[in-house]
């Protein structure tokens, strides 16, 4: 038995367990992960069989996946699939679907061609199973940190003053590509889009768009508000990257400052402080933690330095960010979310990442994020460039 019909062996008793009569995989990083394959597929998955219907692409499928040849066929889309459910028995019950995702045309549609079906969600289960990484999903996530650490690299040998922020942020992404980063990255959710990284300077810092709750920059028009400008890079300016990268689906996320020329006093006092509540906080993170328990101590931590009043506050913001890391895998923002309100217990091989943001007056930002492993014992940064405040003359 092979790794992705083990994956789906594992979906199979989880499925029966919560009485899922079959479930329809189409989106591309649940064909990656059960059966190695992003060409256009559906994946029909009962407790005790499964199959993948081909929509587009067979030779590539057949050249990609190492599911059994006898499990595979072609199709044109859910009414072939609804033959196959028939053939091997499963003529109604509960249906499950990837329903955080799936488009609302295409839920109708399933909803109509199996009507004798009750539609319930397949995410949870999906999630839960993905959280835990495999000795060779931790080795893809660690070379995409190999591929983000050449971007922070190729910064310290190009940022000047009067560079744009798009041209920086160029420099970075050409760095990526050519250290082998994939050219995109995956964020779940409807209208999310993750392009190239976050680039943002001075005021830019403190201007925060409204898609996400982090650090934002303001970009190069409405159309995407978000990400590098047009704007010329000063001296004595903050400076933060915040950059995923993706290797064979894996991707890491990490966040570094930098400043051209001598940082302020007070911004050192802020990069200080949070590399220090960082810090403390990989220390004590370990499995069995909840994860609303990291979040309310990464607070405390900033009362006790004085620096609870501009912990993870965005822009004009009076309110702390809600959450203070999340998952990494598949897509660059998975389940757990080290929040306030989730309860979720950290466990031992879930990589997250960690991301902390202090804010001062406008323009006076700082960030530090890294993608982490969670080992038996302690954890893990995976992420490889240093964790300091990088000062450029």
């Amino acid at each position: 038995m092979n790794f992705f019909s083990e994956r789906i062996s594992f979906l199979q008793k989880n499925i029966k367990a919560n009485n899922i009569d079959a479930a329809l995989l189409s989106y591309s990083r649940s064909s990656l992960y059960y059966a190695g394959t992003t060409h256009p597929v559906i994946l029909i998955i009962t407790p005790h069989d499964y199959h993948m219907l081909i929509i587009r692409g067979l030779p590539l499928v057949m050249a990609e996946t190492t599911l059994s040849t006898d499990k595979i066929s072609q199709g044109r889309g859910y009414k072939d699939v609804k033959k196959i459910l028939l053939k091997i028995g499963v003529k109604s019950g509960n249906l499950a679907l990837e329903l955080d995702i799936l488009h609302a045309d295409q839920y109708l549609q399933i909803k109509r061609i199996f009507s004798e079906f009750k539609i319930v969600d397949i995410a949870p289960l999906i999630f839960n199973q993905r959280r835990i990484k495999s000795p060779l999903e931790i080795n893809f996530t660690k070379e995409a940190c190999r591929i983000n650490h050449c971007g922070h690299l190729r910064i310290l040998e190009v940022l000047r003053e009067g560079m744009t922020e798009l041209a920086l942020s160029a420099e970075i992404e050409r760095a990526h590509r050519k250290a082998g980063h994939e050219g995109y990255n995956f964020m779940r959710g409807f209208d999310i889009y993750m392009g190239t990284g976050i680039l943002a300077s001075g005021n830019n810092l403190s201007k925060i768009a409204g898609k996400i709750g982090t650090l934002t920059g303001v970009g190069l028009s409405p159309s995407i508000p978000m990400g590098p400008s047009n704007k010329i890079i000063q001296k004595g300016e903050m400076i933060v990257a915040d950059f995923a990268t993706h290797h064979k689906g894996y991707h890491s996320d990490q966040s570094r400052t930098y400043v051209l020329g001598k940082p302020s006093s007070g911004c050192v006092s802020l990069y200080n402080g949070m590399k220090e509540i960082a810090d403390r906080i990989i220390d004590i993170l370990k499995p069995g933690m909840k994860c609303d328990h990291i979040y309310k101590t990464a607070f405390q931590i900033a009362d006790q330095l004085g620096l609870e009043p501009y912990f993870m506050r965005l822009g004009n913001e009076s309110k702390p960010v809600t959450f203070i890391g999340h998952g990494v895998g598949l897509e660059v923002n998975e389940p757990p979310l080290i929040s306030k309100i989730n309860n979720e217990t950290i466990e031992e091989g879930m990589v997250l990442a960690l991301e902390l943001e202090m804010r001062g007056s406008a323009g006076e930002v700082v960030k530090l994020e890294d993608t982490i492993l969670v080992r038996s014992k302690s954890v893990e940064i995976l992420t490889l460039s240093p964790r300091t405040l990088f000062q450029i003359d």
